[in-house]
């Protein structure tokens, strides 16, 4: 088995030993659903319908229960229902009668429960349902910013790990203080002592988020390499943190933030630490966000979201829910070919939506449970 401890530092893991299903999907007030309950098979679901009628918003209240994250990074209140005064997501697993649920209201801070109990914070419902969501929205893992890439680590890693979300907000409360310092020194110097609690802060968290990524990545590479070389048309992936030499160890991360103050003061901000980190994707040996081309972007994406998945049933001992959206209209005939054997082979549940039913290919379809969405109505076909 991969050693994992540097993982297993960052927080606790739960191998249930059972696959994690859903049974149901309740929708009201969401998005374009107003009241709406749909039963899931344990496999293949596909839902079928024109744009904009709600297929993706199924997806993404599926999403927000697993990640309390919605998947077009919009403001919550943004996913009521026109007219409607909040939106309300429950998810039931099959065989635990567990229900998850998720409430937003506009000007309120999103609320999560777990059998109708309130969880302290809504973060505490992630990693209860593991979920690996592909859509075009996620092409800025390759083509995005740097905050993109790590954006997709962090919630990868803290659906993983409890711990390594909890070392993630204590490193972000921290980094905003440093913050604030820096600012205020611009008009009067602050003395090192009112740096230093916050930057012992820093260094301890920091410490174990590169310590986690780090070990993701490595985690990560194999079954990307494995997925890209079925889907990728012979090319190869490979991943890394960078820098490649950053400070992990507490005590290196403390001086360099301590040696970096001054310039800190200066730009306004912190300019060491895992904030400032990437994730480097090459396609074929070259960078993937400068050189690849759309569809090398694109498979690489997917052969990343893939590696996710074999990361997840690795860890946790049990296959995560797979979302695709739309994405195999994107695929040539080959690529989606590949593809659906490769989600054959890894997934456990999914949901799949598409225009055309068809369009899941024939192996799918003879396992699939197929909906047909009509402007916020889901029915089976």
């Amino acid at each position: 088995m991969t050693n994992t401890n540097s993982l297993n530092t960052v927080g606790e893991k739960e191998r249930t030993g059972r696959n994690l299903e859903v049974a149901s999907v309740h929708l009201e007030g969401f998005r374009n659903y107003e009241n709406e309950t749909v039963r899931l098979g344990k496999g293949f679901n596909v839902l079928a319908g024109q744009n904009a009628q709600g297929k993706t918003n199924f997806l993404e209240a599926i999403y927000l229960v697993s990640t309390t994250r919605l998947l077009r990074g919009q403001r919550d209140s943004d996913a009521i229902l026109q007219g409607a005064t909040r939106a309300h997501v429950t998810v039931e697993l099959d065989g635990s009668e567990t229900k998850l649920s998720v409430v937003l209201e506009a000007g309120i801070r999103k609320r999560a429960s777990i059998n109708g109990l309130g969880l302290p914070r809504a973060a505490d419902l992630i990693g209860r349902l593991p979920c690996v969501c592909v859509s075009s929205a996620d092409m800025a893992i390759v083509r995005g910013e740097p905050a993109d890439r790590r954006l997709f680590l962090d919630l990868e890693l803290s659906a993983l790990y409890p711990g390594y979300l909890r070392h993630l907000t204590h490193y972000k409360r921290a980094l905003e203080q440093r913050n604030a310092l820096l600012r205020d020194s611009r008009e009067w110097m602050q003395p090192p002592e009112m740096y230093e609690p916050w930057e012992d802060q820093l260094s301890i968290h920091g410490s174990a988020l590169r310590r986690a990524r780090a070990e993701f990545v490595t985690q990560l590479e194999p079954f990307a390499i494995e997925s890209h070389e079925k889907i990728g048309g012979g090319e190869t992936i490979a991943l890394c943190i960078e820098p490649k030499d950053p400070a992990i160890e507490p005590d290196e991360l403390r001086n360099a933030l301590v040696s970096s103050r001054h310039a800190d003061v200066a730009r306004g901000g912190s300019s060491v630490g895992p904030h400032r980190d990437d994730l480097g994707i090459k396609v074929g040996g070259r960078d993937g966000r400068s050189f690849g081309s759309q569809g090398q972007q694109r498979t690489a994406v997917i052969s990343i979201k893939l590696a996710a998945l074999g990361v997840i049933r690795r860890e946790l001992g049990i296959p995560a829910l797979l979302l695709l959206d739309d994405i195999l209209s994107d695929l040539d005939e080959s690529r989606r070919s590949l593809l659906v054997d490769a989600v054959l082979e890894k997934a456990g549940q999914a949901v799949l939506t598409c225009t055309e039913a068809s369009s899941a290919g024939k192996r799918i379809l003879e396992y699939a449970r197929v909906f047909q969405v009509d402007d916020g109505r889901v029915t089976e076909r």
